[in-house]
């Protein structure tokens, strides 16, 4: 079997692919990568987190601005399979949505360059201040945060895992439906 999308796109977790030009990178866009639940910043490969698999996506931002860790985005509609928008409120149903890797430095990944898109599993979203409890269902709201509210199969991108701690909520991701 052949073809670059059965290859090893070469990052990791917590990196983005280092590009600034869109011409750039374009035989690693759209990659599918399954990644175990560990955070990779801690020495010895990580540290453990659960027994359960994180499905992403390597898109490129095209928002015009950096994206940052933790936030939802929506892949964009006239390039669905590469690339994404800005951070998204995702009240706006029959989008495709993601979560930009949590793991990303702070400054993110910045426009052009392409980063890891969670698309299922567990993982960190950026949170607001409103009321979430292990269980909820998780939508977008302002900004690509979450938020618990009215949820419609459209745009349901998590059930949270545990209460929001750190300004962040972490949750079962499930934006491939």
């Amino acid at each position: 079997m052949s073809g670059i999308l059965s290859t090893d796109p070469g990052f990791a977790r917590g990196q983005t692919l280092g590009v600034t030009n869109a011409q750039q990178g374009t035989s690693v866009t759209g990659t599918t990568k399954v990644f175990t639940d560990t955070d990779p910043r801690h020495p010895n490969a990580g540290r453990h987190l659960s027994n359960r698999v994180v499905t992403c996506i390597a898109a490129r931002n095209t928002s015009g601005a950096p994206i940052l860790p933790g936030t939802i985005v929506a892949f964009k509609a006239t390039a669905i399979l590469d690339e994404v928008t800005a951070a998204v409120d995702s009240t706006a149903p029959g989008k495709l949505f993601g979560v930009v890797d949590e793991y990303l430095p702070a400054s993110g990944c910045a426009n052009n360059d392409v980063c890891w898109i969670v698309v299922h599993g567990p993982g960190e979203i950026v949170s607001t201040d409103a009321t979430i409890s292990a269980g909820d269902l998780v939508i977008g709201g302002a900004s690509g945060v979450a938020v618990d509210g009215t949820a419609t199969p459209d745009n349901v991108v998590a059930h949270a895992i545990s209460v929001p701690s750190g300004g962040r909520v972490r949750a079962l991701i499930c934006t491939d439906h």
